[in-house]
């Protein structure tokens, strides 16, 4: 999936956005998460506890990243993959951006 040249600018000047992922039980785990941006265009971030549970559960996962002032953001889902034992990997499969 590629990001419009605007949606990269936003991402990369952001480090803090909100992963959902898919617990056991099936209700959503949201938790506020650290991030990079590869230059594949996929998120990578560190896991542990519940996300990294959910995440061996159901690879399916959401993230959010937003800012106010003006309201602005990227939101995307995807499938996470564990790339070590505390970092994973979401690759978008879908997007949806406003404000940019």
């Amino acid at each position: 999936m590629l990001f419009t040249p605007a949606e990269l600018e936003f991402l990369r000047s952001q480090r803090l956005g909100r992963l959902a992922t898919v617990g056991p039980s099936g209700w959503p785990h949201v938790v506020p998460v650290m991030y990079a941006l590869d230059d594949g265009g996929a998120l990578e971030f560190d896991v542990d506890g519940v996300k990294l549970r959910n995440l061996g559960h159901d690879p399916r996962a959401a993230f959010v990243i937003d800012a106010m002032g003006p309201k602005r953001g990227v939101a995307i889902q995807g499938q996470a993959e564990l790339i070590s034992q505390d970092r994973a990997r979401l690759t978008p499969a879908r997007k949806f951006s406003w404000g940019l």
